[in-house]
This record gives structure tokens, C-alpha cells and sequence, in this order.
């Protein structure tokens, strides 16, 4: 009988514990349902698309270089699992692009007023293409970018 109370407050005190990440959540699939339709195009060095999904989550593509750590690989191996690591001090919202694929817009992050944007993800690259970071800081947005050379059939060469 104690065990089972112990495992009733255990998963009553996880659901509690999880509760305020899903309310704070913003769905911007529901919010912004026109950035995720935006197309690049098919050359991988024309950001177009990418400049255009940027607008659409910020309202301008006027950003300046700096404050933002991006590192991503020169060459990917493999295209279905290309590293991305971003960081900064401070910031409010955090987007993520790129120009290799149809979509433009791979994510977009809230960040809460006493959190640190350092993130890393992998992310899917059909072809070579630009890797773009956007950060909303004071009002203010930065970006950094990188060339990402995706081999064909994971050849390094």
C-alpha cells in the first residue's frame, strides 16, 4: 500500500513539475501560419526565402552581425543530421533558417527573461546550403550565418 502512494505522489508531483512548460509554450505553427510556407529558392546561395521568413517572425530583415556564437560544420557528412550550435547572452526570441530545403524556417524560440539562449540541435540539409540564426535582443535583431557543404552519399570529398 505505501508503494502505491508513493508512486501516485511521484507521477502527481512529475505532471505538476511539467505543467507550466506546456502553458508557457507558444504553438507558432497555429501563430504564424504563413512563415511556414515560405519557399526558398533553388539555388542554395539565394536567401530570398530565408530574408522573407525572417520578416515574417520579426516584422523587418534589417539585422546586424555580432553577439550571436553560431558553429556549424563546413562540410556535412550527412545531410540528414547536420550539427547546429548557437549561444549569446541575452536574448527574447531566437530563430533558426536555412536555405537549403523548400521551408526556410527550421524553429523559433521564446526565451524567458532570466534564461541563456545556448542551444544544439541537428537539423536536416538536403543540398549546401546557408545556415541562418536571428536573435531578437533589445530590441534590436542580430544574425549570424554559416556555409554548410552537404557530400553527396557522405563522401568527405
Amino acid at each position: 500500500m505505501e508503494r502505491r502512494k508513493f508512486l501516485g505522489l511521484g507521477l502527481g508531483a512529475a505532471a505538476i513539475s511539467l505543467a507550466p512548460v506546456s502553458a508557457l509554450a507558444k504553438n507558432y505553427r497555429k501563430e504564424l501560419p504563413k512563415v511556414w510556407s515560405i519557399k526558398n529558392k533553388d539555388k542554395a546561395d539565394d536567401l530570398s526565402g530565408v530574408n522573407e521568413a525572417i520578416k515574417a517572425v520579426f516584422g523587418s530583415d534589417k539585422t546586424e552581425d555580432g553577439k550571436i556564437k553560431l558553429k556549424a560544420p563546413d562540410i556535412a557528412e550527412n545531410g540528414a543530421v547536420v550539427p547546429v550550435s548557437f549561444s549569446l547572452e541575452k536574448a527574447t526570441k531566437v530563430a533558426l533558417f536555412q536555405s537549403a530545403d523548400p521551408e526556410a524556417l527550421v524553429a523559433i524560440w521564446d526565451i524567458p527573461e532570466v534564461g541563456i539562449p545556448n542551444y544544439s540541435v541537428r537539423i536536416k540539409l538536403k543540398k549546401t546550403g546557408t545556415v541562418v540564426v536571428v536573435a531578437e535582443v533589445d530590441g534590436k535583431l542580430y544574425r549570424a550565418q554559416k556555409d554548410v557543404k552537404v557530400t553527396a552519399g557522405g563522401c568527405g570529398g
